[in-house]
This record gives structure tokens, sequence and C-alpha cells, in this order.
């Protein structure tokens, strides 16, 4: 997915990426719906991210 790592050991959650970030676990929400932040489904609809990508984006990367 979009060439960001999403093998098992690489996700995180919605509530670990807002806390990384110091926001609400529905702005990481919000982030995903409009594109900015690549994620995928558990077969329980959970959201999950690609650690990679969160971390490439916190220490000053631009989205690919």
């Amino acid at each position: 997915m979009d060439g960001w790592d999403f093998s098992p050991g690489q996700l995180l959650g919605p509530s670990d990426v807002a806390a990384m970030f110091r926001v609400d676990p529905k702005t990481v929400s919000r982030w995903a719906d409009d594109g900015k932040l690549a994620s995928t489904r558990t077969l329980g609809g959970i959201r999950r991210f690609s650690r990679q990508q969160v971390e490439h984006l916190m220490y000053g990367g631009n989205t690919r």
C-alpha cells in the first residue's frame, strides 16, 4: 500500500499514532479519510498505520 511497510510487526493503532503526534485519535482517522495517512484495516474494521510512514512524517519527511 503506497510503498509503506504494513507487515504485522510494523503496525500502529490510531491511539498510538495520536499519542505520537499529540492529537486526538479522531484526527488520525480524519487524516486517513483525507488520504494524508495510509492505513489498512483489521478483520474487525480497526485501522492500522505503517510505523514507517508515521516516523517518516514525524521526522520531517513529506508524504509520498
